[in-house]
């Protein structure tokens, strides 16, 4: 694996891992997801990894370069969620929706420090310093929307939604950004039970009805 080197490049010469990359990415997605990066320090990630500051800065080249590493993993991570979750769902288009919107308020309620989303916290708090960030964001929200879109269209060609072409990709879209806007609810404490019927009156909306 390449090594990230100042504000996120990559360098061809990077050498073979020595540690537990894995654990170093889960402890330092941990914290800079309940502190944020700018109350984030190298120091408090190599205490709770095991793993020597020379070492990340050797590996990553920076804390922006092993923030860069976490935030891409953690949105492929989101993208591989609402795939899985919009994939392995077979019943109406109706309740797929409602499927996923109810998945979403079961992960966002998860923990009991109201956290919310990593990706949306760190679009807010860097997006204006850092474009990487805003461009790794950018795409996730792009593959949430296809994935979403995809399945609006297989409601079209089934009969189920009686949608125009252009259409389909401004409703996957809308459902995408309703989960968002359920994740930032949960940040200041909304009830995981007032964000889940939240989610169902989605599922009521006239644009989401089936035909």
């Amino acid at each position: 694996m390449q090594r990230h080197g100042p504000r996120g490049s990559f360098d061809p010469m990077a050498r073979t891992r020595r540690f537990d990359e894995q654990l170093l990415l889960d402890c330092a997605q941990e914290a800079f997801w309940v502190s944020g990066y700018e109350q984030t320090s190298i120091e408090e990630i190599s205490t709770a990894s095991g793993v020597g500051n020379g070492s990340i800065y050797a590996a990553y080249g920076s804390k922006l370069g092993l923030f860069l590493a976490v935030f891409s993993r953690y949105c492929e991570g989101r993208v591989q969620l609402v795939d899985t979750v919009v994939g392995s769902h077979h019943g109406s288009f109706e309740s797929a929706v409602a499927n996923y919107l109810d998945a979403i308020v079961a992960d966002c309620t998860a923990r009991d420090d109201f956290r919310g989303c990593l990706m949306l916290n760190s679009l807010a708090e860097l997006g204006s310093r850092f474009p990487e960030v805003v461009v790794i964001g950018s795409r996730t929200v792009a593959e949430m929307d296809r994935v979403l879109e995809r399945r609006v269209a297989a409601g079209v060609q089934s009969g189920e939604l009686e949608l125009a072409d252009d259409e389909i990709e401004p409703l996957g879209a809308h459902i995408v950004m309703v989960s968002q806007g359920l994740i930032q609810l949960s940040r200041i404490g909304v009830p995981a039970e007032r964000l889940r019927a939240i989610a169902a009156s989605t599922g009521r909306m006239p644009g989401l009805r089936a035909a």
